[in-house]
């Protein structure tokens, strides 16, 4: 059998074709692709520093400023750092090294650029004053965190389930906002002196807040400065205390006294008493990749999953709920509400081949015979390259009417 990061690497070669024969050629199965991706080996890994080109899913480019450490042959974690308005990958880096040292963690810090369509910037005019287009992070979409993401794993064979999000300003507001769309690629988030949403300058922006709750099973350490006078403090203290009440049960607030805009004058240099808080509440971060119970709200198709159920057919501008529940191995109650279908993105462990599993939509039950399918896992798998999002077998179940 190949070694797990050789069969990550064949997955990912241009030619599907080649790809599927290659498989078939060593009698490596569904069930037995999907174990190899997910496995881990030691073997060395070196430390360095560099620039690297990514590009998104838009086919946009941008310069990543990247150091990673010497692991002593583990698969490396990942920290993605989002840089504030006006900054770069390349600035910010300094700032988050000694972090990523310390826990093992390859640090990453893209740069943002300008939006792929035109914008009139609103999302960050409302804090910034920005009046002309400026580089940003796009805070719903395809921009260059998920792009670094998969970088990080295909290049550096990184762990999947030790992933975590960061950001300052302008970077803190796509810290929430990407949390909250795709919590199932992270471990944990930190956002640092940031905002569910601009909007909430001038009231609060329920469509954005909606969302909030999508953060729950995600651990969360917030830093804001009490004297931020550009994004006030008030934004993150009110977040954090909705989730409180919610029952968020990680969940971290560091109001910084005197703290301002400015990364510099929070307190986060190595060994001061907020870094040590910090790396200590990450060094026990570990992502739940196939979680029992799996609550999330979309407002959109393109976040309507979440780890392996998917809402579809959502009303753009209206949340959608979902509630899917594995109550047994072989059988899924899902309720949902605002979306059309419902897709399950099964896989082995719990259900071996042959064995009926009962999923029912909102009351109505169907019978689904699980049946791995060697291409479903290389196609999931060349998706996102993230193991923890590989499907053996998609099922699509219309959602029934009330």
């Amino acid at each position: 059998m190949m070694p797990p990061h050789e069969a990550r690497a064949l997955c990912l070669l241009p030619d599907r074709a080649a790809v599927l024969a290659g498989l078939r050629d060593r009698k490596i199965g569904a069930t037995a692709l999907r174990e190899l991706l997910e496995s881990s080996e030691e073997r060395p890994r070196q430390a360095w520093s560099g620039t690297v080109e990514l590009r998104d899913g838009q086919g946009r480019r941008t310069d990543m400023a990247v150091r990673v450490p010497r692991t002593a042959g583990r698969r490396p974690g990942v920290l993605v750092v989002l840089h504030g308005a006006g900054g770069s990958g390349e600035q910010i880096l300094p700032h988050f090294a000694a972090l990523g040292e310390r826990l093992g963690l390859a640090v990453l810090c893209p740069t943002a650029q300008l939006p792929a369509e035109r914008s009139n910037n609103l999302d960050v005019a409302g804090l910034f004053g920005s009046r002309f287009r400026m580089p940003r992070w796009d805070l719903s979409g395809p921009d260059f965190l998920p792009a670094a993401l998969r970088w990080a794993r295909t290049t550096l064979d990184a762990d999947p389930d030790r992933c975590v999000l960061t950001g300052v300003s302008m970077g803190g507001l796509a810290t929430w906002n990407m949390g909250m769309r795709y919590r199932h690629s992270f471990s944990a988030a930190v956002p640092v002196n940031g905002a569910l949403s601009v909007w909430e300058s001038f009231g609060t922006d329920e469509r954005t807040r909606a969302l909030l709750p999508n953060t729950l099973p995600l651990p969360l350490f917030v830093v804001h400065g009490s004297a931020d006078e550009q994004i006030p403090a008030r934004f993150d203290r009110e977040s954090v205390e909705t989730l409180r009440a919610l029952g968020h049960k990680d969940l971290r607030y560091e109001e910084v006294a005197g703290g301002g805009h400015g990364l510099e004058t929070l307190g986060l240099e190595p060994d001061s008493p907020l870094f040590t808080r910090l790396e200590e509440w990450l060094a026990g971060a570990q992502r739940t990749a196939q979680p029992d119970e799996i609550r999330h709200r979309a407002d959109e198709d393109r976040h309507g999953r979440a780890h392996w159920v998917e809402a579809g057919g959502i009303t753009p501008g209206r949340a959608s709920e979902i509630h899917a529940v594995r109550t047994s191995p072989d059988r899924i109650e899902v309720q949902v509400s605002g979306a059309r279908r419902v897709t399950l993105h099964l896989r082995g462990g719990r259900l071996a081949p042959g064995d009926t599993c009962r999923i029912s939509v909102n009351g109505t039950a169907s019978p689904v015979r699980f049946t791995p399918d060697l291409p479903t896992v290389v196609d999931s798998y060349r998706e996102t390259a993230d193991p923890g999002l590989v499907a053996e077998q998609i099922v699509h179940c219309a959602v029934p009417e009330r």
